[in-house]
């Protein structure tokens, strides 16, 4: 029996790819899962049933109220993290493919690191002064450790063209498209919203800089016949 892992950056939120964790999960249902920091109360509900093995770094809730400031010490903590598995799936936007391992090495990849590259600046807008201080500081060594884990891996997989090329962009790699699959589930709980009616776009996201729901919203200014609908929650709700 081939046994699998699965390596997953942080589970401190309710987003895409924790979703998609799940969905590995249900397809790999005897997988451990490893992750730097895991918080029940903040993620999905649904993975309180899974086996679930936080690193070290999950000792301090300093990093898991906000994992951004632990995020000098993640790849540390992952290269010398060695899973023991035949094949190891890494959930990554940041620092799971940088896990060590002697079985094979299957990355998933959602963006190469934003703080490390051409986005940066936007992707931090919202970080604590001394955050980024120190994230731009070790930048350099960062990014070359970054490269490294990238090279690490045996296959690499994303979500879209576009990540697809900046993949090829940052690291040199070819990586396959596989769109992550939905698993919305339609019996959930519904919050009824009055006076809308059909013929509107609907735009559904974590409300968060480096998302660009901003931009959306711009762009439908152009359109002042056409309702723009905004789902989601986070730190630009307000705006």
């Amino acid at each position: 029996m081939t046994r699998i892992a699965i390596v997953h950056d942080y589970l401190t939120q309710r987003g895409g790819a924790e979703r998609v964790v799940l969905s590995m999960a249900r397809a790999f249902p005897d997988a451990v899962i490893h992750t730097s920091l895991y918080d029940p109360d903040a993620t999905f509900p649904e993975l309180t049933d899974l086996d679930i093995r936080p690193m070290i770094t999950n000792r301090f809730r300093f990093f898991r109220n906000d994992h951004r400031r632990g995020l000098p010490l993640y790849p540390a903590v992952f290269s010398r993290t060695q899973v023991d598995a035949d094949a190891v799936i890494c959930s990554s936007s940041a620092y799971a493919h940088g896990i060590r391992t002697d079985g094979v090495k299957v990355v998933y990849s959602y963006t190469s690191p934003r703080w490390l590259y051409d986005e940066a600046d936007t992707y931090m807008s919202q970080w604590s002064t001394p955050v980024v201080i120190a994230t731009k500081a070790m930048r350099p060594l960062l990014r070359r450790w970054d490269q490294y884990a990238a090279s690490s891996a045996d296959h690499y997989l994303t979500t879209s063209s576009t990540v697809r090329d900046r993949i090829w962009r940052d690291y040199g790699i070819k990586a396959e498209i596989v769109p992550p699959g939905t698993n919305l589930d339609p019996g959930g709980v519904q919050t009824p919203v009055g006076d809308l009616r059909c013929g509107f776009a609907l735009c559904v996201s974590r409300l968060l800089s480096y998302k660009n729901v901003d931009d959306v919203a711009q762009a439908f200014r152009r359109l002042p016949d056409v309702p723009l609908v905004i789902v989601g929650d986070g730190q630009k709700a307000t705006r």
